[in-house]
């Protein structure tokens, strides 16, 4: 089980970061002060909430130990 927790807290971390980069990255030019948190971390959020959901799913699904529904 903690095998499991660890794989998808990274899973769900790395996509919330990842998607809250690639918005960054897509504001040109980035300004910390004039960028928009609020919809960019709503974004975010809700891209990890879906993964930790299809992880979540995934336990019950194939290898226990993995936390995604395909193979």
């Amino acid at each position: 089980m903690t095998v499991f927790l660890k794989r998808l807290a990274l899973k769900v971390t790395g996509v919330g970061v990842a998607t809250l980069a690639a918005q960054a990255a897509a504001s040109t030019p980035f300004d910390v002060q004039t960028f928009a948190w609020v919809p960019a971390l709503t974004v975010s959020a809700s891209a990890a909430v879906l993964v930790l959901l299809e992880g979540l799913a995934g336990r019950f699904t194939g290898d226990p130990e993995r936390p995604r529904i395909s193979e």
